[in-house]
């Protein structure tokens, strides 16, 4: 085998053996990384989730709301506690990695500083450059002296680059080891910081505990509460209901021919082209619409439901949104506003998506009218807050046609 082809073969074995442990690192500055965008997150929605709970910490009564708070409090520190112990391990694999540097340098240091030491010793032999001039003029000839110019000039080069390489192998030692400290002490604060959290968990598991035991005294008055609710809901749904017929009905008349009667049976009926192109991009956002608030937590889904912890069955046909008082509820499509509904307590707002239709309930102020254009994020009004239980809610529905839709579906994850 040519020379040419030994190098290039030795080449490809060295990057394939490199490659491995290249990758490996990136993949572990990624997932520190990951790690850490993670904590971030919970970390925000925890703040966000005890803020929600401090504003109802007042009130007497207890709500289904504040135990689906709870529970996502608890959830949200597990996850943490979670993220932590997996940033933890991460740690303890760089410092083991780290060491194992630490010893194959001090190793390798060891070997140098023998290396060097037999140099010294050639070097005192040769006593001193008087003795190397002398070496240079006993040659035979020129050519023999040049020969022996090149080899102490390679030698004293040699050992300048032995004394490089000490010097060089003690500086990597030395920033590994700063940086096996740095890991270390990161390992320590995010151990104290886990420790911390695993108590605000138990506190967080005892409150819940109380909160559950105290909603189960109060069973007659919760399920009054979910009587009214349930109650509210209906209202609204049957003048949603009624409000879309009403739509379709019109839709109907206005495409029917000249002298042709609209028939109860047509269920569909043809859109105008602004209206196609409205409701075909509403539907090509799926999965990626805004969140009807700027930001709070789920506290009630969409469907017939058995509570987790209470033996109560909740029909809702939207999804249900925990925010800080005094927050606005926003359009989460553009659309044309069909109607501001006046319930006995608070507002809703409809709004038409040529298609599609968007609910926004329990609004205390409204800050648009009947046949307004809205856009995508325009705020729509002032979320009510309950003055019995602090709470502030916003209902949210979606529906095609009549049809209602899983709001969750259509929404960003978050």
């Amino acid at each position: 085998m040519s020379l040419l082809k030994k190098t290039i073969l030795f080449g490809l074995m060295f990057w394939l053996m490199a490659m491995p442990q290249v990758a490996n690192s990136q993949e572990k500055k990624l997932s520190k990384k990951q790690l850490e965008s993670q904590q971030a997150k919970i970390e925000k929605n925890i703040s966000l989730t005890k803020k929600l709970l401090n504003e109802t910490s007042s009130k007497k009564k207890t709500s289904i709301n504040q135990i689906s708070l709870l529970k996502r409090q608890v959830d949200e520190r597990k996850q943490l506690i979670k993220v932590y112990s997996s940033e933890i391990s991460l740690l303890e694999r760089q410092i083991l990695t780290r060491q194992e540097n630490i010893n194959r340098l001090s190793a390798e240091l060891k070997i140098l500083k023998q290396e060097y030491a037999k140099l010294i010793y050639q070097s005192y032999k040769s006593r001193n450059h008087y003795d190397q001039w002398m070496f240079l003029l006993a040659s035979d000839d020129f050519y023999q002296a040049m020969r022996r110019m090149k080899y102490l000039q390679e030698y004293n080069a040699y050992r300048r680059a032995k004394a490089d390489d000490i010097v060089n192998t003690q500086s990597s030692i030395q920033n590994e080891l700063n940086q096996l400290k740095k890991q270390k002490a990161e390992r320590l604060g995010l151990l104290v910081t886990k420790e911390k959290e695993t108590k605000s968990l138990e506190i967080d598991q005892e409150k819940k505990k109380i909160a559950l035991s105290q909603l189960q005294q109060q069973e007659k008055d919760l399920r009054a509460q979910l009587a009214q609710q349930q109650k509210e809901w209906n209202k609204l749904n049957k003048e949603i209901q009624r409000l879309i017929e009403e739509e379709i009905e019109r839709q109907k008349k206005a495409s029917a021919k000249p002298g042709e009667k609209p028939t109860a049976k047509k269920t569909s009926y043809p859109l105008s082209p602004a209206e196609t192109k409205l409701s075909n991009d509403f539907a090509a956002n799926i999965g990626k619409l805004p969140w009807p608030i700027v930001r709070g937590t789920i506290v009630s889904h969409f469907g017939i439901r058995n509570h987790a912890e209470l033996k109560i069955t909740v029909d809702n046909k939207g999804t249900d949104f925990r925010v800080e008082k005094g927050a606005l509820a926003r359009s989460v499509f553009e659309g044309k506003v069909v109607k501001v509904i006046q319930l006995p307590r608070y507002k809703a707002v409809l709004i038409k998506h040529g298609d599609f239709y968007t609910v926004y309930d329990r609004l205390a102020q409204v800050y648009v009218k009947e046949n307004d254009v809205v856009t995508t994020k325009q705020n729509i009004g002032l979320v009510w807050t309950d003055a019995d239980n602090g709470e502030t809610v916003l209902h949210f529905e979606l529906r095609k046609q009549v049809v209602p839709q899983n709001p969750e579906n259509w929404i960003l994850r978050q």
